[in-house]
């Protein structure tokens, strides 16, 4: 059984927001608490398992896939008679918004793919994920704070205590079932590279010039032969929102403006 919990705040064009893995719609706090939503309508969601979204398991060895997630996102999106958004997508949020771009590209007047990758797991990132799996399931607390750490700056961790608390504290509460689930969804996501040439709307990309799970050289190559795709540079970790919160708000305030021109 899934209920998807959701949010949605402001009018206006409409942008939804999609978490990344092990997160929740609370990381987007930053942006409902700025002047965005007094000119846009907003709407964030849980997805199955995170946040205050109920998943239990009805059937054995269940994938969410990024496919399956996508129709979530499409029907929540469609209930709220919302038939043109800004997609932006955190990490795995951006694998789901890139799986509902490949099969609803009319719903797009643009996509941010925030610390995120059109490209599929190499074999070591699938084994990786394999691997976590088991690690998930026999040591959760130190799965929880060996994924959390690796996603900050490695230089300033020190100074980040407290958005490091606040990234640990979600991912402590999503439900191992669906942990397990997404990362096997993860590992078998097609790479969708070719979206950048063949899709008409605008594209940015936001990397951490500090990040550990997305190598930002990687990063802009796979931009290089893309149609209206923007590149911005940022120095964090795969957290930019948590880490620089202002600094995201004011690159996606003019991609946001930019997009629906």
């Amino acid at each position: 059984m899934t209920n998807i919990f959701y949010k949605i705040k402001g009018k206006g064009i409409p942008i939804v927001l999609l978490h990344g893995f092990m997160e929740s719609l609370e990381i987007w706090n930053f942006l409902y608490n700025s002047k965005i939503p007094n000119k846009y309508k907003i709407l964030s969601i849980d997805f199955p398992g995170h946040g205050k979204s109920i998943f239990t398991l009805e059937k054995k060895n269940i994938v969410f896939t990024m496919e399956k997630t996508a129709e979530i996102v499409k029907k929540i999106v469609k209930k709220e008679n919302i038939k043109k958004a800004i997609f932006i997508g955190h990490s795995m949020g951006g694998y789901v918004a890139l799986a509902m771009a490949e099969k609803y590209p009319e719903m797009f007047l643009g996509l941010c793919l925030l610390h995120s990758t059109t490209k599929s797991d190499t074999l070591e990132k699938k084994k990786n994920r394999i691997q976590s799996i088991q690690l998930a399931i026999h040591h959760y607390p130190l799965f929880i704070s060996k994924s959390v750490k690796k996603l900050f700056h490695y230089e300033k961790l020190s100074s980040l205590q407290k958005e490091i608390s606040f990234i640990k504290n979600i991912a402590s509460n999503t439900n191992i079932q669906s942990i397990i689930s997404f990362l096997k969804g993860m590992a078998i996501r097609k790479d969708r590279t070719f979206l950048l040439r063949t899709t008409k709307f605008p594209k940015l990309y936001i990397s951490g010039l500090y990040d550990r799970v997305l190598d930002i050289k990687k990063n802009y190559e796979e931009t290089k032969n893309g149609n209206k795709i923007y590149f911005v540079a940022i120095p964090t970790g795969h957290m930019g929102h948590i880490e620089k919160p202002k600094e995201i708000i004011k690159i996606l305030e003019n991609f946001i403006d930019f997009s629906h021109f």
